[in-house]
């Protein structure tokens, strides 16, 4: 067991030769490294210089920018300008921002009053420019001619011709009065008329009309009034209007009759009277469009007042005023 003496000599021995190792690579360095320089290199500069990365935007820049109409959605947080004062939205709102944002990012908003009064975060914007955009107007227009109201009026005068056809029951108070007989009260009377009335614009239609009557009334004892007038006159139709669906159109007209004739047969013996006639007519009818132009049905109404040219001596006329009334549904084809 000799040879242990001999460990601890053998390790000094070893850490002593890794130490001069150890030594002579620290000389080397030393003599490549140059260690010439100044300390001053090292001197902490008196003053630093800081230069933003961003251009400096005034406020001015902004409100001078211009404006667009953008949406901010309810939670973003504002501030106001005046004192950084944070103001939290509860809704989302649609507004108009300056189109120029700070070097710090915000964006400014422009108040109902067009004050700029908060800011805020361009990230929580959203702008709805393109949405709005429903219509480019054209770079180049001719403007519009401005309206000019013209009177209308027909350049030629076109006459349009009527044939008519009306029956119905007439009430003979002038013939009661004048035969002194109750039962000519009610008669029956047809009338065939021809008209002509002015095919123009205008909502009534003047014209003129041609009628011939002819009524029956019945008296005591077997007699019998036949009367016939012809008669002519002014006549006004109204143009047509929609009534539930239905074109209708009024009619008047006015006619004297100066060769209107009674012939009665009485239990006295057959006598004759000859009379100046006025007639009122009024007419309501319904066209329809046909082959030869409009077929018109409707319904009238007539006042007749006789007056006496010749008057013999037997009879004596009490009430001179009396008038005849008719009524009836009336027929009528236009030539078109």
């Amino acid at each position: 067991m000799w040879w242990l003496l001999f460990i601890p000599l053998f390790t000094q021995a070893q850490e002593e030769a890794e130490l001069n190792e150890l030594r002579e690579l620290e000389k080397k360095i030393k003599t490549t490294v140059d260690t010439s320089y100044s300390s001053d290199e090292f001197k902490k500069p008196s003053s630093l210089r800081y230069s933003h990365p961003y251009k400096k935007v005034t406020l001015k820049q902004i409100l001078q920018s211009g404006t667009e109409h953008g949406h901010v959605k309810a939670g973003t947080t504002l501030l106001r300008i005046k004192d950084n004062h944070p103001v939290e939205l509860t809704e989302s709102f649609y507004g108009k921002f300056y189109k120029l944002q700070d070097d710090m990012g915000y964006r400014y908003i422009e108040n109902n009053n067009g004050d700029c009064e908060f800011k805020m975060k361009t990230e929580h914007y959203d702008s709805i420019e393109l949405e709005l955009a429903l219509y480019e107007p054209p770079t180049k227009y001719t403007p519009a001619p401005k309206n000019k109201l013209q009177k209308e009026f027909d350049r030629s005068l076109n006459w349009r011709p009527e044939a008519s056809f009306l029956a119905g029951i007439v009430q003979g108070n002038y013939m009661v009065d004048l035969f002194n007989d109750q039962k000519a009260q009610t008669g029956l009377t047809t009338n065939y008329g021809f008209q002509i009335d002015a095919n123009w614009k205008m909502p009534i239609k003047p014209g003129l009309a041609f009628q011939y009557e002819k009524s029956n009334y019945n008296l005591k004892g077997g007699g019998k009034i036949e009367y016939s007038s012809f008669s002519f006159g002014p006549q006004f139709k109204t143009k047509d209007f929609d009534f539930l669906g239905y074109e209708i159109r009024f009619k008047t007209q006015l006619r004297a009759g100066p060769f209107a004739r009674a012939n009665a047969r009485t239990q006295n013996g057959n006598i004759a009277f000859n009379f100046n006639s006025t007639d009122l007519l009024f007419n309501i009818e319904h066209p329809t469009k046909n082959s030869w132009g409009q077929f018109a049905f409707g319904l009238f109404y007539g006042a007749q007042w006789l007056s006496m040219k010749n008057q013999p001596e037997i009879i004596s006329v009490k009430a001179s005023n009396e008038i005849n009334k008719s009524f009836g549904f009336t027929l009528a084809q236009v030539f078109e």
